[in-house]
């Protein structure tokens, strides 16, 4: 038992100090490979993924009526597609949440935001594949 332990040890360190070898003769940058897998996307790519929605108007719950427009960023190109596809159904999400909500609720930035991430949630909840990273509201009147 001790010699197999021994032997993979071994093994294990005679790998370790091969990729280490690797790295200080191929003079590979591991910040830069690290970044290039964090890297951001540019704005081509970012509107290939961003699915606009139509002005909508509908009441909300006190006395009031607001006029939303909102943008949604998709994950992936694919789910953009699902996005188009769905329009009707995130219509319905968009109105049924805005007619659950007052003049008071959707007041001010923290208004918006909760607003937002509401309808990220719901969305991401009715779509089958990727999901929404961000939900911006592109319009916004309430009277």
């Amino acid at each position: 038992m001790k010699r197999i332990l021994i032997i993979l040890l071994t093994a294990l360190g005679i790998v370790g100090a091969g990729a280490a070898a690797a790295v200080f003769f191929l003079d590979i940058d591991l910040k830069k490979v690290m970044a290039q897998e964090e890297k951001e996307p540019t704005a081509e790519e970012l509107a290939a993924r961003s699915y606009s929605m139509e002005s909508l108007t509908t009441n909300l719950s006190s006395d009031h009526f607001a006029v939303v427009q909102i943008n949604l960023l998709a994950d992936q190109e694919k789910s953009y597609k699902e996005l188009e596809v769905r329009n009707p159904e995130l219509k319905a999400i968009v109105i049924s949440t805005l007619a659950g909500l007052t003049k008071e609720d959707l007041k001010g930035s923290e208004g918006l935001k909760t607003f937002e991430d509401t309808i990220k949630n719901e969305v991401n909840q009715v779509l089958d594949d990727g999901k929404v990273e961000r939900v911006l509201v592109t319009d916004f009147k309430i009277q």
